[in-house]
């Protein structure tokens, strides 16, 4: 089993967070500070096994059994606020949010073997779902909303074989 967390972060869904068959991939590998509003201070560690932005993650054609995929989910016009989820998570500026999401989404199916488990997470602080479900080369099998407003999504696809190639079969 090989698994690959295409937007790790700090791991924070992670249960156990150093497990050998699990490759977590992000951008960045850095400790950043955030300030919370009555003045606390985190500290967040991004230490990825591989950096790498997940559009262009350096792994062959089919070859994760499991891709997980969180991206940044606060997208901004042309006039960025500064914010510490900026820091932690990312951002998508609006001019450009589908095209680069979309070619995300295509590099880590491509790098998802047949019949492998693609693990969607998706809030919907920005943008709609059905705004981003468009860019999927596959329809969702099944997912659930959690949060508090029930704003995020988790979404399972699975990379199936297309007709014409069952046909042969």
């Amino acid at each position: 089993m090989k698994i690959l967390d295409a937007t790790a972060g700090t791991r924070s869904i992670w249960y156990q967070k150093n497990l050998p068959f699990v490759t977590f991939m992000d951008k960045r590998k850095v400790n950043l500070k955030s300030s919370h509003p009555i003045g606390k201070q985190r500290l967040y560690r991004i230490n990825p096994n591989v950096v790498s932005e997940w559009k262009d993650a350096p792994f062959p054609d089919n070859y994760f059994d499991m891709v997980v995929f969180d991206p940044p989910h606060l997208i901004w016009k042309n006039n960025k606020k500064e914010c510490s989820l900026d820091k932690q998570y990312g951002y998508f500026m609006e001019s450009n949010y589908k095209h680069i999401l979309g070619e995300g989404i295509l590099k880590l199916f491509s790098i998802l073997k047949p019949e492998g488990i693609f693990i969607f997470k998706w809030c919907e602080s920005s943008k709609p779902l059905e705004d981003i479900l468009p860019l999927f080369p596959y329809q969702p099998l099944f997912g659930t909303r959690t949060g508090q407003e029930n704003k995020n999504h988790w979404i399972l696809f699975i990379k199936y074989r297309m007709e014409k190639e069952l046909e042969i079969r």
